[in-house]
């Protein structure tokens, strides 16, 4: 059905069926973007042989990836206190990645109930389609992920991906000083399982079958922007749920998550912008007889300097993860040097061309190849359908 959905949109989009309403009538937009990577060459050191022949197997990738797809329906009310947003992803499988209706009593509060991204440092919440690297920070990746339900560990929700979204509840405000905003914030309550799952029981069984009531996950951000020249913000969270259960049979499950990020971004009058971040997380889980504490951090730093009033731009950034489990004492590091070159020849399209030079500090592991060389293209379209 979303497939159809979006089919029918683009129809309409072309042939200028949906013509523009009276001023007085609701503003409807279509967002659509998408991102073709191209891996280059990427090192896949592997040490495979084939069987029988003893050929060694191939230690390098290349190739075409449709690494995301996204289109989007927006719907504002005259007065602009109604707000709703429906967002498909395309990529891997179709089906809603955002799903949300809001109102808005006053610039400083606005009630969202809905599918949405949870609060997260200013990296992560960024769109896809407005980061200044093919892919985030390796902590921006596995943030949402393990903010929500997704383990580390082999497990019934071991592979269920969040994408940094959850269905819940927010307000959401910001309080101006001129035209600068001197404050944002962002509070969020939610079921705290990821996109597309849901807290069911008899009446609605989904994916957690019964939790205790409050046991939800809980997220706030702050975002204080003093001038037009610096913005800081934090965020934190906690999730946490007590003898839920994934079906009417089992199994017991508790999770017990935590985060905090803070971060910073300065834009000096050249040109060049540098952000950079730091978080700590943790997960304290229990499942059937084994208890799971798998401690998290990570930081990155990155500098952007526009070229040729912003056509091009030059990108450098370092980051660092690190993880352990159960308090033993073997950090696992993954540190990355990523250099890359945006190439913005229409406001229709933008090409970003990365080399990433990873490095995997592990005391018991040797640190396998594996820099890639990779090229985006990415094609941005948005337009009001009745404004």
């Amino acid at each position: 059905m979303p497939r159809n959905i979006a089919i029918i949109l683009s129809i309409l989009v072309l042939t200028g069926f949906v013509t523009p309403a009276a001023a007085d009538s609701p503003r409807i937009g279509i967002e659509v973007n998408s991102s073709f990577w191209v891996t280059i060459y990427e090192e896949v050191e592997n040490g495979l042989v084939q069987p029988g022949s003893g050929d060694a197997a191939a230690d390098h990738a290349s190739g075409f990836n449709f690494k995301l797809g996204r289109i989007a329906l927006t719907f504002e009310s005259p007065d602009r206190k109604i707000e709703a947003l429906v967002r498909l992803r395309l990529e891997e499988r179709t089906d809603v990645i955002s799903f949300w209706g809001a109102y808005h009593a006053a610039p400083w509060l606005g009630a969202y109930i809905g599918q949405m991204k949870i609060p997260s440092t200013a990296e992560v919440l960024a769109p896809d389609h407005l980061i200044d690297f093919l892919s985030r920070t390796t902590f921006g990746r596995n943030v949402g992920d393990f903010s929500l339900s997704r383990t580390p560990y082999i497990s019934s929700i071991m592979s269920a991906k969040s994408y940094d979204r959850d269905l819940g509840i927010a307000l959401k405000g910001r309080f101006p000083l001129g035209e600068i905003p001197f404050a944002r914030y962002f509070i969020m309550v939610s079921n705290g399982i990821g996109a597309n799952r849901y807290i069911g029981g008899d009446t609605s069984e989904e994916f957690i079958y019964t939790n205790s009531f409050g046991d939800f996950y809980y997220g706030a951000r702050l975002e204080i922007a003093p001038s037009p020249i610096i913005a800081l913000g934090t965020h934190l969270s906690m999730n946490k749920h007590d003898n839920m259960t994934l079906g009417d049979r089992g199994p017991v499950y508790d999770i017990d998550r935590r985060v905090w990020t803070a971060d910073s971004r300065i834009e000096l009058p050249t040109g060049l912008r540098l952000e950079g971040f730091y978080g700590v997380g943790s997960m304290d889980d229990f499942l059937e007889s084994q208890n799971y504490r798998f401690d998290y951090s990570g930081w990155g730093i990155w500098a952007v300097q526009p070229l040729l009033d912003g056509m091009f731009e030059l990108c450098f950034r370092y980051d660092t993860f690190t993880h352990e489990y159960n308090n033993d004492g073997n950090d696992t590091s993954q540190n990355d040097l990523t250099a890359g070159i945006n190439y913005r020849p229409s406001e229709y399209l933008r090409l970003q061309l990365n080399y990433a030079f990873k490095q995997t500090m592990n005391e018991y592991e040797e640190d396998l190849s594996d820099n890639i060389l990779y090229l985006n293209a990415q094609f941005i379209f948005d337009a009001f359908l009745m404004e």
